[in-house]
């Protein structure tokens, strides 16, 4: 097993395998959360309010080509943000990763102990983008992980918590693309 990370005095020092190249991370050009025309008005034009259980949800119309070059422009600008951390953002998280895990006592420990759970967080998160993990690891340290209806910032996040945290912050992003994809390869209605 390749460790990812690992803990040099006074750096972090990480390596990550070779993927598909996402480099946005906190701080970069991030595609527009909301576009009006391709998030409101063409799906709320043209998507069937009738779905049938099991299937794909149909359009009443066929989409102009207007439309489907907007779709089109939409998927592809969403696209990189959802991509998984490439190697140049393996130090965005490495660190993202030690910041949270620093802002709990109980886990601080050894140079060891830091960089093998570093390493096996990086792990987990690597089909995930690295600014939602660097947002998810901040919200996390400052706010704590949400439980039973609070948020808990006497325990740290166990795996599931952390990958859910991301999760919720690429939400947005996620449901955009699903929904361009939707659109652009549902068929049309029977009328």
């Amino acid at each position: 097993m390749k460790q990812i990370g690992t803990v040099v005095p006074g750096r972090a020092v990480a390596t990550q395998p070779s993927r598909r190249v996402s480099a946005l991370v906190v701080g970069s050009v991030m595609p527009p959360v909301v576009n009006r025309v391709t998030d409101l008005t063409i799906p709320n034009a043209v998507f069937s309010s009738w779905t049938e259980t099991g299937k794909a949800r149909q359009i009443r119309r066929a989409l102009t080509d207007d439309e489907r070059t907007l779709l089109e422009t939409r998927r592809r600008e969403v696209e990189p943000a959802l991509l998984p951390f490439s190697d140049k953002a393996v130090d965005h998280v490495v660190e993202a990763l030690l910041d949270m895990y620093g802002g709990y006592r109980n886990m601080r420990g050894g140079e060891d102990d830091a960089a093998a759970r570093v390493d096996a967080a990086a792990r987990l998160l690597a089909e995930f983008p690295a600014w939602a993990i660097q947002k998810a690891c901040f919200s996390i340290r400052r706010h704590g992980v949400w439980r039973e209806g609070k948020f808990d910032r006497q325990w740290p996040p166990n795996d599931s918590e952390i990958v859910q945290a991301v999760k919720d912050e690429m939400k947005l992003y996620s449901d955009t693309h699903d929904r361009c994809v939707a659109l652009l390869t549902a068929t049309v209605e029977e009328r």
